[in-house]
């Protein structure tokens, strides 16, 4: 098998072993209990991910995880008082809905994307700087703004 069709293998079961647990822990109802749990370890995470990913600014975090991943086809897009990001499709928000329809968004994809910009900046934008417009779980596009 060629090798990006093997990645692409390995990004579609990723996100559909996501999806998968995400509508198990919500038929178990401990979603929310399992997504604040793990916004409590991100920080201490972030950095070893930015590391291995090489993110050093916030639109590494977009870029470098769609490029990983393969998930969601995020656009970033610079402001002037910062950017804005944007996904107009999104693997496992599908995936999720297929099954079941958890939302794996706030878990799985935006703190954990949250946690890295904040990594990335040394806390220069804090949580509090980033906001969840939309996502694809509940509209048309996933939108964060973050301000810079």
């Amino acid at each position: 098998m060629e090798t990006e069709k093997k990645l692409a293998l390995m990004q579609n079961t990723y996100a559909a072993a996501i999806a998968e647990t995400v509508n198990t822990y919500e038929k178990l109802k401990v979603l929310d209990y399992v997504v604040e749990k793990k916004k409590e370890r991100q920080p201490q995470t972030a950095p070893y991910i930015n590391q291995q990913l090489g993110v050093e600014t916030v639109e590494d975090v977009f870029i470098k995880l769609s490029d990983s991943f393969g998930c969601a086809d995020w656009n970033v897009e610079k402001l002037t008082d910062g950017y804005c990001a944007t996904a107009k499709m999104c693997k496992l928000c599908a995936l999720s809905k297929k099954m079941g329809g958890a939302n794996p968004c706030r878990g799985w994809c935006l703190d954990p994307m949250s946690a890295m910009i904040i990594a990335a900046t040394n806390g220069e934008i804090k949580s509090s700087d980033i906001e969840i417009i939309s996502t694809l779980m509940d509209g048309e596009c996933c939108k964060v703004k973050i301000k810079a």
